[in-house]
């Protein structure tokens, strides 16, 4: 059991070493952090609109 596990862990990593595989999953992993960023920056821009900073 433990050695079919091994095999399948390995099988999963060829299928991601080739090099467009690895791209397409950089740009996915990518869009989800540009995302992310755009979200925070939506909300701090809501926040300084609500909350003026006295600087």
């Amino acid at each position: 059991m433990l050695k079919r596990r091994r095999t399948q862990k390995l099988k999963r990593n060829v299928i991601y070493s080739t090099a467009t595989r690895r791209r397409i999953m950089l740009r996915g992993l990518h869009k989800k952090i540009i995302w992310r960023r755009r979200m925070f920056a939506m909300q701090q821009m809501e926040a300084s609109d609500t909350l003026p900073v006295g600087n």
